[in-house]
């Protein structure tokens, strides 16, 4: 009888947690984008880089920052095609678009960003006798 009653107590139990466990609903944006930024110089991780996700209405999805390690994560995104940007002050803005998030889709983006000094020094003309004119004035 003791047995009898323990079963019936465990098939309870285990119907009433099956019961509980199935209406728990899954979150419905789980689409996953993740990765590293680093300093395309250096290669070193940048921290404090914001990261943006848009949809195709340009409004902001998630944002987050890079941390020490340079690593980010952007999860909950929703389905559909999605643009990231990567800022931060003193690099040039990385715009990636058509980021696919697909549901339950993890997808790794590992970015380089140039600094704005790298990119300015480069020569403002083509021509060796403009340059000579630009160093006399």
């Amino acid at each position: 009888m003791r047995i009898f009653r323990s079963l019936v107590c465990l098939t309870t139990v285990i119907m009433f947690s099956h019961e509980v466990f199935a209406t728990e609903e899954l979150p419905p944006n789980d689409a996953v984008v993740h990765g590293y930024i680093v300093d395309a110089n250096t290669k070193k991780p940048l921290s404090g880089v914001v990261v943006t996700a848009f949809n195709n209405k340009k409004t902001v999805e998630r944002e987050v920052a890079t941390n020490a390690a340079g690593y980010f994560r952007l999860e909950e995104l929703p389905e559909g095609s999605l643009e990231i940007k990567f800022d931060k002050k003193g690099y040039k803005r990385v715009k990636k678009d058509q980021v696919i998030a697909g549901e339950s889709s993890i997808q790794r983006i590992n970015i380089d960003l140039i600094s704005e000094k790298l990119a300015d020094e480069s020569p403002a003309y083509e021509y060796p006798a403009l340059r000579l004119l630009e160093g006399i004035f």
